[in-house]
């Protein structure tokens, strides 16, 4: 994604432009791959100020979340769609994220629980503030979830928060509050090995609640509810 040429960029026809104010693209490479590019400088300043963000800062954190379910691996990595930065000739610099086939389809409750279990404790961990129900894809022949959209994260206690977080609410809901095993193991190593280097790609403040948010998480043994940053 960061050197692949690209053979087409048209504007993204989505209903659901989020944020944006100058709206996104479709890039399309070479390989016949697709990527959905955010512009810096397109966000709403008002919806960002609302959610406490930055205008540019916010887009910078879909390549930190990425990066972060990168380290972590597993379901995790598989949950996050690739983001980088790059340049795209007729549409700017901004942050270019891997396309996710499917659509915000609720059957992912019925036929992808362990996926669903798994975005819940990352909506937790990474401070989620905007996991509204349209806020995923789920491909129902792959039954693969995509948790896309990570601008609106990295949360600090008191930030606003759009509502919990529905795969948070469904695991909570179901007698699923404690962290396994899996999952402890991962907020150690996370710890232990110092957010793996994102100190030095999120705000201070933000790093600091998103390890905070990883120690309670580990201490407790519990997910917090949607909204405790």
């Amino acid at each position: 994604m960061l050197r692949e040429p690209v053979l087409a960029v048209s504007a993204n026809s989505t209903p659901n432009p989020g944020a944006s104010l100058s709206g996104t693209f479709v890039v399309v490479f070479e390989s016949r791959r697709q990527a959905i590019l955010k512009p810096f400088g397109g966000q709403n300043p008002n919806a960002c100020h609302h959610y406490n963000q930055d205008v540019y800062e916010c887009l910078t954190h879909e390549v930190v979340a990425w990066r972060l379910a990168h380290e972590l691996g597993g379901v995790f990595e598989q949950l996050l769609p690739t983001a980088v930065l790059r340049q795209i000739e007729g549409a700017g610099p901004g942050v270019l994220l891997n396309w996710r086939d499917g659509s915000a389809d609720h059957d992912v409750f019925l036929h992808a629980q362990a996926q669903v279990h798994a975005a819940a404790f990352w909506d937790a961990l990474i401070g989620q503030q905007d996991r509204h129900s349209g806020n995923f894809r789920y491909d129902s022949a792959t039954r693969r979830l995509a948790a896309i959209d990570s601008a609106f994260a990295f949360a600090r206690p008191g930030d606003f928060f759009n509502g919990p977080s529905l795969f948070l609410e469904f695991r909570r809901g179901n007698g699923g509050e404690a962290i396994d095993a899996g999952e402890g193991e991962t907020l150690r190593r996370l710890l232990d090995r110092d957010l793996y280097g994102l100190h030095n790609f999120l705000a201070p403040d933000r790093a600091a609640a998103l390890e905070e948010r990883a120690r309670r998480m580990l201490n407790t043994g519990l997910l917090p509810a949607s909204g405790e940053f």
